[in-house]
């Protein structure tokens, strides 16, 4: 695959330079499920056996209501067949959104789910941390039997319970009796 950061540096640049980074956000994020959705599209975006200026008119009726600028980064990926890599593409815009306005994003997974409170209390340690505005993510995994586990920043802090039970079984089973 592509590597698409380039293009999502020159988008995120575009969008800053006139304001709009968090409107061409969102449309690439809509964009890239509506593209992820339907890989018929990005088939038929990407063949050789349609002509570049029949693609071209193709993307203007289909995305006319979006951002000029999101809207020729289309053109110019359909023009490299690269149109499969808008969901990267969006991936990567969102991150530099986040390091932009200073927001970390964070899977906390937990057995059950967490209650708004528990939420809200690591939103702010972790916030305080990092000094950053933090938006958790919680997903339940009843097989971590208890605890947490946080991912974060490439980061991942495991504290849960089944954890703590494979240490706990490891040095038993290396201990000598």
């Amino acid at each position: 695959m592509k590597d698409v950061t380039q293009y999502a540096r020159a988008l995120f640049s575009l969008a800053c330079e006139v304001g709009r980074e968090e409107k061409i956000g969102e449309e690439l994020t809509a964009l890239a499920t509506i593209i992820s959705e339907n890989p018929k599209y990005i088939s038929l975006l990407d063949t050789p056996a349609l002509s570049l200026p029949k693609r071209t008119e193709l993307i203007d009726e289909a995305l006319a209501p979006l951002d000029e600028y999101l809207g020729n980064l289309i053109k110019l990926l359909a023009e490299e067949r690269l149109t499969y890599t808008v969901p990267q593409l969006a991936k990567k815009y969102s991150e530099l959104y986040d390091e932009h306005r200073g927001i970390l994003r964070a899977e906390a997974i937990s057995a059950v789910p967490m209650s708004e409170e528990q939420i809200k209390r690591l939103t702010e340690k972790l916030g305080a941390e990092c000094r950053k505005t933090v938006i958790i993510k919680n997903t339940v995994d009843k097989s971590i039997l208890g605890g947490l586990v946080l991912r974060y920043a490439g980061l991942s802090e495991d504290g849960s319970l089944r954890s703590r039970l494979e240490r706990i079984e490891k040095s038993l089973s290396e201990a000598k009796f």
